[in-house]
């Protein structure tokens, strides 16, 4: 059920200037932007950097901002605001989509010296944030006395992607993670129970004919107060959405990849993760 912004989780290194002269790089600050598959020209206070991916260990420190521009005239450009402080190299990693509310990604900036401190701030505010697997927090959030090395962290909100990291903390460094959180594509769906009437008569249709039935296991996801699971276009947390399917409800089994199963929806293949359904025989499926 959960979408992600980039497949799989980085882990931020620790970020300082390693490799140059020390009476140089203490004065100097670093940028580096990832883009992903999506090629971006970059542009620092309107004067043109390169594109992406780009590194630079050599820029004055201060703050700016920076404009990422895809190549690719039907997705947005967006402005970033950013501070680089000396000794480190601020990172950007930025997925640009057709439109500014469904653009997102996370800025990733260090100061030296200090207490060791990890501050996260996210856009829209008031998201769920979850570190190290514990207890489920809000934005913006402040944390100390954290022990040096790799941390998870997830930021959720409804209706927005998920965004799953690692992040490497340094003694005696204040880490800011911005988290801009982008909206999810979906098509909206405006007689959700008329819909979901036709598909129940459908799978009655098909279990007479004894198809197995898959039947969607409780998400914790809810919609108007309704306890549902996306289905999706294709086999992939990246794929269009087509609709929901209620949480208890069972559908006609289709077809099946690593981690989804295909049912009937509207008339078509639709896809869910199988982590919120199970296959079930025709002699146990129910229809509700």
């Amino acid at each position: 059920m959960k979408k992600l912004f980039l497949t799989g989780i980085l882990i931020f290194s620790a970020l300082v200037f390693s490799g140059c002269n020390p009476l140089e790089w203490k004065q100097q600050a670093g940028l580096q932007v990832i883009t992903q598959e999506i090629n971006a020209s970059l542009f620092l206070d309107d004067q043109y950097l390169d594109k992406t991916p780009y590194i630079n260990k050599k820029i004055k420190p201060g703050n700016y901002t920076l404009r990422v521009q895809p190549d690719d005239s039907s997705l947005v450009p967006y402005d970033i605001p950013i501070t680089l402080n000396k000794g480190t190299i601020t990172v950007v990693e930025w997925q640009p989509n057709v439109s500014l509310e469904t653009s997102g990604g996370i800025i990733y900036e260090m100061k030296k010296g200090g207490e060791t401190k990890l501050d996260f701030e996210t856009i829209p505010n008031n998201a769920i944030l979850t570190f190290d697997e514990g207890i489920k927090q809000f934005s913006p959030l402040s944390l100390t006395d954290i022990i040096e090395g790799n941390h998870t962290f997830e930021v959720s909100l409804p209706s927005y992607e998920t965004q799953q990291r690692a992040v490497n903390v340094i003694k005696n460094h204040h880490i800011i993670l911005t988290v801009i959180l982008a909206k999810e594509i979906s098509e909206p769906i405006t007689q959700p129970t008329k819909i979901e009437e036709v598909i129940e008569g459908s799978a009655e249709a098909t279990l007479n004919n004894n198809q197995d039935m898959v039947q969607i296991l409780k998400t914790g996801f809810f919609v108007n107060d309704e306890e549902v699971l996306r289905v999706r276009k294709e086999p992939s947390s990246a794929a269009a959405e087509l609709g929901f399917v209620k949480v208890g409800k069972t559908y006609p089994y289709k077809e099946e990849k690593t981690g989804w199963f295909g049912i009937e929806f509207e008339g078509k293949v639709g896809w869910i993760s199988d982590q919120f359904s199970q296959k079930v025989s025709t002699k146990s499926a129910e229809l509700n």
